[in-house]
C-alpha cells in the first residue's frame, strides 16, 4: 500500500513544531483500505499523525458508522480520518456538533448551503426544499487519541434500499446538489477535501476562544430549529420544539415550557416517516 502525504507534519520550522496547531495540516493518502479510521489510529499510535493531520483513502472496504454499521464507502466520495486535539469542546459531549459544525462552515464556504443536523450530520436541502444527508460524522477515542471519521458524498449517495429501515431522511450528494446550489463549487473528493481541511483548522485556530464560541455559531445552523421535533432512542420517543445547542452539545427541547437537555437518539421532524427501504 502506497501511501502520499500532502504538507509533511514536521515540515518547516522548529517554533510549528513546537506549536502543532499553528502549521498547515498534512494530508496522508491511500488508494483502497479496509477502514480509514483504523489506518489513521495505527498513525497515530506510530507518530505519524498529529492533531489536524488526516488519513484520506480513496474507497473502504469495512467502513463504519455510528454502532458500528456499515457504511457504503464506493470511490468517488471522501472518506476521511481528521484527529483532533483532546481539548474543549472536543474532549466532552460538545465534540460532535463542534466538529459537525466546522465541516459544515468549510462546506458553507465553498458554497455549499449546508445544515447542521444534530449531532453529528450534515445536511442539504434538495430542489423541493426537504434536507437530504450530505455527510456523516464518526468519533472514536482510544489510548488519547480522538479521530473523526467523515464521510462526505461527493459523487454518489447510497440509495434508499440500502439504508437502515428506521434513517431519518435519505441521502444526496454534491453532483446531485450543484444542480440547485448556486455558486458552490464541484471538484474531485481529493480537491475538496485539501481545501476543506484547510478551511476547517483555519476556523478553529482563527476563532478567539472557539470552545466558548462555537455553540452561537452552530446554533443558527441548526436543522429544524424553532420547528416541532421528536427524538427516538431506544424506543423512547421525546418531543417537543427545537431550541437550540446546550454547552455541552446536548439538545435542548423546549416541552411545555420547560428546556430539557437530551444528549442522544435520533433526531426527526414531528410527522416526519423514517425513509422506507
Amino acid at each position: 500500500m502506497v501511501a502520499v502525504c500532502h504538507s509533511h507534519p514536521y515540515e518547516g520550522s522548529e517554533e510549528k513544531a513546537s506549536a502543532p496547531d499553528s502549521r498547515p495540516p498534512a494530508i496522508w493518502r491511500f488508494g483502497h483500505l479496509a477502514s480509514c479510521l483504523d489506518a489513521a489510529m495505527h498513525m497515530a499510535a506510530s507518530g505519524l499523525l498529529a492533531p489536524w493531520d488526516s488519513v484520506q483513502c480513496a474507497a473502504q472496504s469495512a467502513g463504519r458508522g455510528q454502532l458500528r454499521r456499515s457504511w457504503y464507502s464506493p470511490p468517488g466520495n471522501i472518506y476521511v480520518a481528521l484527529r483532533l486535539p483532546v481539548t474543549p469542546p472536543f474532549d466532552g459531549s460538545a465534540a460532535a456538533p463542534a466538529v459537525a459544525f466546522l465541516l459544515a462552515e468549510a462546506l458553507r464556504s465553498e458554497g455549499w448551503p449546508v445544515q447542521l443536523k444534530w449531532p453529528n450530520d450534515i445536511v442539504i436541502a434538495d430542489a423541493d426544499g426537504q434536507p437530504k444527508k450530505l455527510a456523516g460524522i464518526l468519533l472514536e477515542e482510544r489510548g488519547g487519541i480522538l479521530l473523526a471519521g467523515m464521510g462526505i458524498n461527493v459523487d454518489f449517495s447510497p440509495p434508499a434500499a440500502i439504508l437502515r429501515a428506521d434513517a431519518a431522511m435519505e441521502a444526496t450528494c454534491l453532483r446531485d446538489a450543484c444542480r440547485h446550489a448556486e455558486g458552490a463549487y464541484y471538484s474531485t473528493a481529493e480537491a475538496l477535501w485539501q481545501r476543506l481541511v484547510m478551511l476547517i483548522h483555519s476556523a478553529y485556530i482563527d476563532c478567539h476562544s472557539f470552545s466558548e464560541q462555537w455553540k452561537k455559531r452552530a446554533d443558527s445552523l441548526l436543522l429544524w430549529r424553532g420547528k416541532n421535533v421528536e427524538l427516538r432512542d431506544d424506543g423512547r420517543i421525546v418531543r417537543g420544539w427545537l431550541a437550540g445547542l446546550s454547552p455541552a452539545g446536548g439538545l435542548c427541547l423546549n416541552r411545555n415550557g420547560r428546556l430539557e437537555e437530551l444528549y442522544s437518539g435520533s433526531l426527526l421532524l414531528t410527522g416526519r416517516a423514517a425513509v422506507k427501504g
